[in-house]
């Protein structure tokens, strides 16, 4: 009698997966939309998870094989990567999460990304993409999809607009 009472409990309170201890919340530079955040915040699901939050600052290439300074993130692209990460790092406390946040300077945002990834242990990455064609990724160099190549981490991409 009490073997079926206590599978039947069990069975009554289906906590679906555990909780992920930690979480990368990726950004290639645009602000975040607040269903990436939301899902992020969904995937932790534990107030012991820990959310990282990362914005990429890009440099746009080389002058001569150098690098040049010209080429660097401004002050004002350092601020505003600044806010956005700020920004999302406030929504995950909010929910009662532990959250910390950074910028980094890189020409390729997806190998960078990885490499973080892989450096704080996350267990997942989640990222926003925008729904584009097959030709229009291949042209345009897709970060999302070069992240999803990269990464030995499993990558979440939500869709925004």
């Amino acid at each position: 009698m009490r073997l079926q009472a206590r599978q039947d409990a069990t069975s009554r309170a289906d906590p679906g997966p555990a909780p992920l201890p930690s979480i990368l919340l990726a950004s290639t530079g645009k602000p975040f939309d607040r269903a990436v955040i939301k899902e992020a915040i969904e995937m932790a699901r534990s107030p012991r998870s820990f959310v990282h939050v990362i914005s990429i600052a890009r440099k746009w290439g080389t002058a001569l094989g150098l690098q040049h300074p010209g080429l660097y993130p401004t002050k004002r692209e350092w601020q505003q990567q600044l806010e956005i990460v700020g920004g999302a790092t406030r929504a995950v406390r909010g929910a009662g999460l532990e959250s910390r946040g950074g910028v980094i300077a890189s020409r390729n945002a997806s190998k960078v990304i990885a490499r973080e990834a892989r450096r704080l242990g996350c267990s997942a990455i989640v990222v926003g993409s925008r729904p584009v064609p097959l030709w229009m990724q291949m042209l345009l160099q897709d970060d999302v999809r070069w992240l999803r190549w990269r990464s030995s981490v499993p990558v979440v991409a939500v869709p925004t607009s």
